[in-house]
């Protein structure tokens, strides 16, 4: 940022401009973005947009690390070790809910939920963000399950989260009548295979263990 802004006014300015950023981030190619067409959106003028910013890759990396550092607070907060021991699939119900809350702050987010494959800036997001997720579900899952064979947990987890981004891909637009039923399938299905792939293993493993013991 060229200059950080100390006044309410100037902070206003720089929050339009945020906001706009991220609204014209989720509907068009980074690249297309100039900086007339994010002083245009945001109503502010373009000397203004030079006064707070260096250029528009500068606005870009600041919307880009707000939505980051949204989902990774979120996550680390709300899909925990606990929820997933205590029920995978409410731990893979609690993260669709987290994306989705994440998306609606962020609007950016969307290249994660409509897997964005490009080669710019979107897709390069979208691929940061699909590997951190996994990472955060691998390690939680890794903590929750830590018996379980290492291979066999990153196979269940691969199907899992590739049912969940599937699933995410093809959800309907917020304003489609469809949308609402498709996240509760989802979550139903995904919460099925979690539990089953996940709660029943490690219930066997108990069971296994107590009987031999008996023995």
């Amino acid at each position: 940022m060229a200059r950080h802004p100390s006044q309410h006014r100037s902070r206003a300015r720089v929050e339009r401009i945020l906001v706009a950023a991220a609204g014209l981030l989720s509907e068009t190619d980074a690249e297309k973005i100039t900086v007339r067409t994010l002083a245009a959106r945001s109503g502010v003028s373009v000397g203004t947009i030079y006064q707070f910013f260096e250029d528009v890759d500068g606005v870009r990396s600041i919307v880009a690390e707000r939505a980051r550092g949204d989902l990774r607070s979120v996550l680390e907060a709300e899909c925990t070790e606990a929820v997933a021991r205590a029920s995978p699939g409410c731990f893979f119900s609690e993260l669709i809910d987290v994306i989705g809350g994440v998306q609606r702050r962020h609007p950016l987010i969307g290249c994660l939920v409509h897997i964005d494959r490009s080669d710019g800036f979107r897709g390069a997001f979208a691929s940061e963000l699909r590997d951190y997720v996994a990472g955060h579900i691998h390690g939680v899952f890794a903590r929750a399950f830590p018996k379980m064979d290492a291979r066999d947990r990153a196979r269940k987890l691969k199907v899992a989260l590739g049912a969940l981004l599937g699933a995410l891909d093809a959800i309907p637009p917020r304003d489609d009548p469809r949308r609402l039923p498709h996240l509760s399938e989802t979550k139903d299905l995904v919460a099925l295979y979690a539990n089953a792939a996940f709660a029943s293993k490690e219930r066997n493993d108990v069971v296994r263990t107590k009987k031999t013991k008996k023995r």
